[in-house]
């Protein structure tokens, strides 16, 4: 693979957040299957070769890996061949919109694209209107009213032909697709509605013919199918026993499925509308990751770190470990279990059995053992990992999250923990792409963020112990942008099923980046972050609370506590763990 094609893999692998992909390249066409991706020819020697183009053409391929759920198209394509464009069409100028929406840097490279579509269908020479031109005009007018950019100026006498009719036609529709980009499923529905009216449009004679043949094979192929089906159905009563079952299954697998998208739709919908009322942006976040601890360092490295945290941590240790006795034996409290005795069906009670022998109707000769849990909870422990942290505030957040997650786990609470930071000092790749792209004003955030996971709910801490000395590491803490690294964590824990959701974010200040503050309004980042603060709080199930290490949180945070001396985040954090569960056991 050459440099250019790893580049381009590397990239579509970062924006998409998929790292299992197969890339094949020297395809003739462009598409996904699964997890392998078929790309054109990508041949720098030649002349006639668009790198602008080819660049967006990729960058679309990796926004709709990340935007596009294939089983929300699968359940809304329509039948015809030209509803079907149309749809198709609607759908990529979402994806398009959504992409140059977060990640300004690539919006270049899909305006690119778009120009060079244009070129290649000289729509210039076009003289009169035609129906077989309604997909190429949807696309156009899509395009240019949600990306509010101007389309080349070849395309004017094109789309003049056909706005005086189109328009009065689709306006509202397009107001109100709009709204739902961040809703594949309301999107879709919108797109059908469209779809109807301009359907007068749409009759091609040749088409419907070809898609009536290809209809009647699939009838055939479908009628064959279910007569197999029928026979091996009805072969014997236990296959369509064991047919219900896996039916049932399906349906409850499906039904889990269908909640968590409905939940998350409502998430990135919330977000993304939050995000524009505010007018934040994101220029690009190309260049931002996602990191496990144990990935970001050498185990050795990661183990000398863990040897260090625990020699320099042992006095908190100790301290931590006494406090947290106290809230595992009121948790464990909650957790009672107990044998339910007297019973008609359970365990045989042996103590019952001369009762049974003296009196023939006795029946009550059975136990039960009933364990009383607290109610199903989940917590994410969100820390500060800038600059400002080093020292023993970062080394008490490490040992306070290590020892309090053991706690929580042994009471059957489970515990994520999570950090954030950016990549470099002072904007980083972010700031260089923006410089190079002559410093367009209000560029938004302009750092490359990293958001590290120390311990995810279902990882054994056995295994994973020494994750949380990586905080120690030289030249990992560096500037903090809370408002979407809140979001972050909020992403992850709206997704659990567990009924209780409980976020605790640890801090010591107000979120920072000096590239994005001198590009943009000085309160910038402050504004989000109250923004986010309040959508969680007011809008969300879940429950935030945040500790201030020797700054004041509370004018951020409805249940907020501010500590001056980093020796109490330990036994603050359990007295406030104690207070939530006392509250809702």
């Amino acid at each position: 693979m050459s440099d250019f094609n790893k580049s381009i893999a590397s990239t579509i692998k970062s924006i998409s957040e998929k790292k299992n992909l197969i890339f094949s390249f020297n395809n003739k066409i462009t598409k996904i299957e699964g997890n392998k991706i078929f790309l054109p020819v990508s041949d720098l020697s030649k002349k006639n070769f668009n790198i602008k183009n080819y660049r967006g053409v990729t960058d679309f391929l990796a926004l709709k890996l990340k935007y596009h759920d294939f089983k929300i198209y699968k359940n809304f394509k329509p039948k015809e061949i030209v509803n079907e464009e149309i749809f198709d069409a609607l759908e990529e100028t979402r994806i398009i919109t959504l992409g140059s929406y977060y990640m300004k840097g690539i919006a270049y490279n899909l305006k690119a694209s778009i120009e060079f579509f244009c070129k290649k269908n000289q729509f210039n020479k076009i003289k009169k209107r035609d129906n077989s031109q309604i997909t190429q005009i949807i696309k156009l007018v899509t395009s240019e009213f949600f990306l509010k950019e101007k389309l080349p100026k070849n395309t004017y006498s094109f789309m003049n032909l056909w706005k005086p009719i189109l328009m009065p036609i689709i306006s509202k529709d397009l107001v109100g697709l709009k709204k739902e980009i961040m809703n594949q499923n309301e999107y879709s529905k919108k797109s059908l509605k469209l779809i109807k009216k301009i359907n007068k449009f749409c009759k091609k004679k040749n088409e419907f013919e070809k898609k009536t043949i290809k209809q009647k094979k699939e009838e055939k192929l479908e009628k064959k199918h279910k007569n197999i089906e029928e026979k091996t159905n009805n072969s014997s009563f236990f296959n369509n026993e064991s047919n219900n079952i896996k039916k049932e299954v399906k349906e409850k697998i499906e039904n889990k499925k269908n909640k968590i998208n409905k939940k998350v739709n409502f998430l990135n919908n919330s977000i993304f509308k939050l995000n524009e009322d505010l007018k934040y942006k994101v220029y690009t976040n190309k260049f931002d990751k996602i990191v496990r601890a144990e990935e970001y360092c050498k185990r050795n490295e990661l183990l000398q770190l863990h040897n260090q945290l625990l020699k320099d941590s042992k006095e908190t240790s100790l301290t931590v470990k006494r406090l947290a006795k106290k809230l595992q034996n009121k948790l464990l409290v909650f957790n009672k279990s107990f044998w339910n005795f007297d019973l008609e069906e359970g365990k045989i009670n042996n103590a019952k059995l001369a009762r049974v022998i003296a009196d023939n109707s006795y029946k009550k000769i059975y136990k039960n053992f009933e364990e009383k849990k607290i109610k199903d909870t989940v917590v994410t422990l969100l820390i500060d990992n800038s600059g400002s942290m080093r020292g023993k505030p970062i080394q008490t957040a490490a040992i306070c999250s290590k020892i309090i997650s053991k706690i929580l786990e042994n009471c059957s609470v489970k515990v994520e923990v999570l950090g954030f930071t950016t990549r470099e000092w002072k904007g980083g790749k972010s700031r260089e792409h923006w410089i190079e792209k002559d410093m367009p004003n209000n560029p938004g955030r302009l750092n490359d963020l990293i958001h590290i996971i120390y311990k995810t709910p279902e990882d054994n801490l056995k295994k994973i112990n020494q994750n949380f000395a990586l905080m120690l590491k030289d030249g990992l803490l560096k500037e903090n942008i809370d408002g979407e690294s809140l979001l972050w964590a909020l992403s992850r824990i709206w997704k659990r099923n567990e009924e209780r959701k409980i976020l605790m974010i640890i801090s010591d200040g107000a979120p920072v980046d000096d590239s994005t503050i001198s590009a943009n309004s000085a309160n910038y980042l402050e504004k989000h972050l109250k923004k986010v603060i309040k959508f969680i709080e007011n809008k969300t199930e879940v429950e935030i609370i945040a500790i201030g290490i020797g700054h004041n949180v509370n004018k951020y945070y409805k249940k907020a506590v501010t500590i001056n001396d980093p020796d109490q985040l330990g036994g603050t954090m359990i007295k406030n763990f104690l207070e939530l569960f006392d509250k809702k056991k």
